[in-house]
């Protein structure tokens, strides 16, 4: 796609106030930006929310709330929404009674006479409850059990909560746009290619019903992943736009845009949504995916919370995508932006492919005043054994070790670019011997203005894993969640001052 000055100027996206990026397929949408145009299609999407029953059957679970999807379906209220999506794991045990929770708030915010419809598809999660550790435990009566496990009878329950006919593939159309979606199946892999071939076949066998061809946008839904054989046969419709839950990964996180999937996978834009879990898990990033230079990173739900949403505006010339937490608040960053016209099949490049989101993510980088500090200290680091790298516990009786600790101020010299990473060098007498740590931004998973610690993030480095030298040159550069790097800030620190205050 090849927009040239005079067609921006004639298709109002500078008058929008979009920011017009010559020779890039895509426009950035600047922090705060509005517009007085209306949405053909206004959507709230959820997903893994996770909501517990207690043990009583009828409860929440003692340690959760309802407060955040309270809070997502009040934001979507405040927006107008013409539908509700739910992608899968509202259940954590597959109990209805989870279920039950989703609609009974739903119906308090919106009221249940005029409330926008709800499409919802089943994940893995609805379908636990029938192997005794789950949901058997909480209605051991077989009776009772039937009635309220959701793998008893998932198309009666189904039903029942969410008012729609339950089937493996379904169809529904708001405001002349279309959706299809598929339920969750078994993990086999025989069984999972298979359902995915038969999704593929039925949104093919509605193609010319529905006028799917075209720069219109449709939508599939799903609880897993779509793989490359699924976006082969769809290979004509780089107007379709995938919705998919169950990896958490934080939409904080450019790479939750996927449109390449190894080497046969691609063509259309699949979105995996954050989840919006009682403990804020977002987490991992699928295999094979692309991580940060050098030392990949990934997101732990115990240290970086976040409770997410999306809301999508559809106009008649482009998408536009909102990152929203609904836990504290706030946005995740700019909005993405896919512009509609002249999309095309493969080979040419679609606007949300990882290339082409690289020309526009642009670069985080520090304020001119931005400053270093380098202390020494003593803290409990993580187990090295855990798999996970949790934090320690505040109460922990763990042995301390003696750190330097690197004080980092917010990269917030580009606010159309947020930054999600830094890179840590510390270089000693030999340049070639040099430490290198990759850390999270400590706000990257909170909504803007809601970081913690004024934005500050506080990188801990063993004494015993410096580099050999009396003075050392700390470097920290931000990164973007596609690997762009902002300029360096560095500051000098009295190594040999440090071991003798360890000794």
């Amino acid at each position: 796609m090849n927009l040239q000055r005079r067609d921006i100027l004639k298709g109002g996206l500078t008058a929008l106030g979009f920011l017009a990026l010559p020779g890039t397929p895509m426009f950035a949408a600047p922090l705060g930006w509005k517009t007085k145009k209306k949405p053909n299609l206004i959507l709230g999407i959820l997903s893994d929310t996770h909501l517990m029953v207690e043990w009583d059957g009828v409860s929440l679970y003692r340690s959760m709330t309802l407060d955040y999807i309270r809070n997502a379906f009040k934001l979507f209220k405040s927006r107008n929404i013409d539908a509700f999506l739910h992608l899968g794991d509202a259940s954590h045990r597959g109990g209805v009674r989870e279920w039950e929770f989703h609609t009974e708030v739903y119906d308090s915010v919106f009221g249940k006479r005029g409330a926008p419809p709800k499409i919802f598809v089943v994940g893995n999660h609805e379908l636990y409850g029938d192997d005794g550790h789950h949901i058997r435990g909480v209605y051991p009566d077989p009776k009772v059990w039937k009635e309220r496990a959701i793998c008893a009878d998932v198309a009666r329950h189904y039903k029942a909560v969410w008012g729609e006919p339950y089937s493996e593939f379904f169809h529904r159309e708001v405001n002349g746009y279309h959706f299809f979606c598929r339920h969750w199946v078994d993990d086999f892999v025989e069984q999972k290619a298979l359902h995915e071939d038969a999704f593929a076949d039925y949104i093919l066998s509605k193609a010319d019903d529905c006028a799917l061809r075209g720069t219109k946008p449709f939508f599939i839904l799903s609880h897993r992943r779509h793989h490359g054989n699924f976006c082969n046969a769809l290979r004509e419709f780089p107007n379709a736009i995938g919705f998919v839950g169950h990896w958490h990964h934080s939409n904080a996180d450019w790479k939750s845009i996927y449109y390449e999937w190894g080497t046969s996978g691609g063509y259309f834009p699949n979105m995996a949504l954050g989840s919006c879990r009682y403990d804020g898990g977002c987490g991992i990033a699928p295999p094979g995916d692309i991580n940060l230079p050098e030392d990949p990173v990934s997101f732990r739900s115990t240290d970086l919370p976040s409770r997410q949403a999306m809301i999508v505006n559809v106009y008649d010339d482009m998408v536009v995508f909102e990152r929203h937490e609904v836990a504290q608040g706030g946005k995740l960053g700019s909005d993405w932006v896919l512009p509609l016209g002249g999309l095309k099949p493969r080979p040419a490049p679609h606007p949300f492919s990882r290339n082409e989101l690289k020309k526009v993510i642009g670069t985080p980088q520090f304020g001119k005043k931005a400053k270093l500090s380098v202390v020494r200290t003593s803290t409990v680091l993580p187990d090295p054994s855990d798999p996970e790298k949790r934090p320690p516990k505040p109460d922990s009786n763990a042995p301390k070790t003696a750190c330097v600790r690197v004080k980092i101020p917010m990269a917030d010299g580009d606010p159309n670019c947020r930054v999600y990473a830094y890179n840590v060098v510390v270089v000693g007498d030999d340049p070639k011997k040099r430490y290198f740590k990759s850390e999270y931004f400590s706000g990257v998973n909170l909504g803007i203005g809601h970081e913690p610690n004024g934005g500050v993030t506080f990188v801990d480095i063993p004494l015993t894993e410096l580099p050999a030298g009396k003075t050392l040159t700390v470097a920290v550069r931000p990164v973007s969640s596609l690997g762009t790097i902002g300029r360096a800030i560095a500051t000098k620190f009295n190594h040999s001052a440090a071991q003798k205050k360890g000794a």
